[in-house]
C-alpha cells in the first residue's frame, strides 16, 4: 500500500494543528508465534495519563512534521516508547479506526502488525510505559484493560492461528469493521 492512503505530510499536520479533522496517529501490534499460538505485545500507560490512564496499549502516538508518513510515524513511536527499532517497510497496515471523543482528543488511528522473529529487546520510557506483557490476544480480551481500538485489534489478531496466517491476510486488505463491545 502505498504512503498516499496513509496520509501525507502535506494533508497530516494542518490538520494537527486546526483540530478541525482528526489527529493522525500510527501504533505497532507486535505478534509472535509460540507454542500456545500467537501472542501480542502490549504496554500499560501510566495511571495518571489523562487518557486511557492505566489501559494497555499498542506502542504508538500522534504524527510529527518531520515524519515521512505513517510507517515513520509508527517507527519512530515505537523507538521513543519502548526503544525497539522497526524496519518501517515490514508494517502492515492491520486497523484503522478513529477513537472515542468521550477519551479526550479524535486520533485517526493506524495500527500496524509487525511480526518478531528471535529476539525482542525493549528499553521501555518510564514517563510513558508502565509495564509490558506478551500475552495470547484471547487472554488480552478477557484479562486486561484495553481501549476500544486496541480490544477491536487484538480481536481481530485472536482469529488467525499463527503469525503467518495474520501477516498473509493482511498482505490482501486491512480489518477495519465495528467489533461489537
Amino acid at each position: 500500500m502505498g504512503s498516499s492512503r496513509l496520509f501525507s505530510r502535506s494533508t497530516c499536520f494542518g490538520d494537527v494543528m486546526n483540530r478541525k479533522q482528526p489527529i493522525p496517529a500510527a501504533a505497532v501490534a507486535f505478534v509472535r508465534d509460540t507454542e500456545k499460538g500467537i501472542e501480542v505485545y502490549l504496554s500499560r500507560r501510566p495511571a495518571h495519563f489523562r487518557y486511557y490512564g492505566g489501559a494497555f496499549v499498542f506502542p504508538g502516538g500522534m504524527a510529527d512534521p518531520e515524519d515521512a508518513d505513517m510507517r515513520a510515524t509508527a517507527a519512530r513511536e515505537v523507538r521513543e516508547e519502548i526503544g525497539f527499532n522497526v524496519d518501517p517497510q515490514r508494517l502492515l497496515l492491520l486497523r484503522e479506526t478513529h477513537t472515542s471523543p468521550h477519551a479526550g482528543p479524535i486520533y485517526h488511528m493506524l495500527t500496524f502488525a509487525y511480526s518478531v522473529d528471535g529476539e525482542f529487546r525493549t528499553s521501555l520510557n518510564e514517563d510513558e510505559v508502565d509495564e509490558e506483557v506478551w500475552i495470547p490476544p484471547g487472554e488480552a480480551l478477557v484479562r486486561l484493560e484495553l481501549p476500544y481500538q486496541i480490544r477491536a485489534a487484538v480481536h481481530t489478531i485472536s482469529s488467525f492461528q499463527s503469525v503467518s496466517d495474520l501477516m498473509r491476510a493482511l498482505e490482501r486488505r486491512s480489518f477495519n469493521e465495528d467489533y461489537p463491545i
